[in-house]
């Protein structure tokens, strides 16, 4: 009739042109829409490139706030990459960290360059996340949380008595030939880096195939995904860029212990920027990173006795009202509908599409 628009047909009763015109509409929506893909990867990059000119503000303070922003934001990511996309928790990361600096300090005290000291600490991390994961990476849940943790204490404990470096642990290290601005884009390169792989993991045939574990493992294994290679592949992707951030702080802070860089606490932060900023996003760790650690720092400054509780009352009040993180709420809010289908349909929908996608590029 005149003056009437035809309703549009169900998604369940929909013929199959119309539903791909649907779905072709419902993806240039959502490629519009701030904390996708490709707005993400802007968004992710402009901020970056402002961190950059951090350094032209001349303020020592500043500059050590932000290289500590980069360099949770650098572990944050690299935590993503294992426990954001397959869904693996691990409290055990910081283990890298300290192999990293360890490795690095060692070789530098030996009389050899940091950069090859930082070039073996990446390597040996990489090598010991392929042979331990080849067992942990066999459990599943609680079990590989506290396989993972268990790893990292016994390291630190073994390190303190064996007396590796100095006593009980303690290195000692030169200062630096580098400046502390030279560290500092050090930092933000490992950050880009990190960013960049996430970016390329959201839209590569890996990244599928992690997400797939995330969400299933036990389909993604029915649909021939090799689920545990990608997940030793994980955790090796995983350690590198962790051990290489341990090998920088360990150059940057001239000297550390067990204590320091075997510290289950940045374990804990780790997992905490990321599922603050949201797992398994792109933006997530990157912005919890900077939020959070500028949040600690103002409440450093103004000489608060309560600093650890007022930072676990946000954490807490974050991770119960926004439990898919502040990028996952960013989505929500910002989440086009089409018309005629409900938000139900539309994520049965989504998942099909993924599911195909995974399959026609077989994964």
């Amino acid at each position: 009739m005149p003056g009437f628009r035809r309703r549009p047909l169900p998604s369940s009763h929909a013929t199959p042109e119309q539903r791909e015109h649907e779905q072709g509409e419902q993806q240039r929506r959502q490629s519009r829409a701030p904390f996708r893909w490709p707005w993400s990867l802007l968004i992710g990059l402009i901020i970056l490139a402002v961190a950059a000119l951090i350094p032209l503000s001349g303020d020592a303070a500043t500059l050590h706030t932000w290289t500590l922003i980069l360099m949770f934001a650098a572990l944050a990511q690299s935590w993503n990459f294992l426990g954001g996309f397959t869904g693996y928790a691990s409290f055990g990361n910081v283990f890298f960290f300290g192999v990293g600096a360890y490795s690095t300090g060692l070789l530098l005290l030996a009389g050899y360059s940091f950069w090859l000291g930082l070039l073996i600490g990446a390597v040996v991390a990489g090598l010991l996340a392929f042979l331990l994961g080849l067992p942990v990476l066999r459990l599943r849940g609680h079990y590989f949380a506290i396989a993972t943790l268990g790893i990292a204490e016994a390291t630190r404990e073994l390190v303190a008595i064996r007396n590796i470096g100095g006593s009980g642990g303690e290195v000692e290290l030169p200062l630096p030939v580098l400046s502390d601005t030279a560290f500092y884009f050090l930092f933000w390169l490992l950050a880009l880096v990190c960013f960049l792989v996430t970016a390329y993991l959201l839209r590569s045939k890996p990244g599928y195939a992690l997400i797939a574990i995330r969400e299933s493992e036990e389909t993604a294994e029915a649909m021939g995904i090799p689920t545990y290679w990608y997940k030793i592949g994980a955790f090796v992707l995983s350690a590198v860029p962790t051990a290489l951030a341990g090998g920088l702080y360990a150059y940057w802070s001239t000297g550390f212990d067990p204590p320091t860089v075997f510290d289950v606490g940045i374990s804990v932060e780790m997992v905490l920027l990321t599922v603050l900023g949201g797992a398994g996003t792109l933006l997530g760790p990157l912005i919890s990173a900077i939020l959070f650690e500028l949040l600690s720092f103002q409440f450093q400054i103004s000489g608060s006795a309560f600093h650890n509780s007022l930072l676990g009352l946000t954490i807490a009040i974050v991770t119960i009202f926004i439990p898919k993180g502040l990028v996952g709420l960013g989505q929500e809010f910002f989440r086009p509908l089409a018309p005629g289908m409900s938000h139900r349909q539309l994520l049965v929908e989504g998942v099909r599409r993924v599911r195909r996608v995974i399959a026609a590029n077989g994964v």
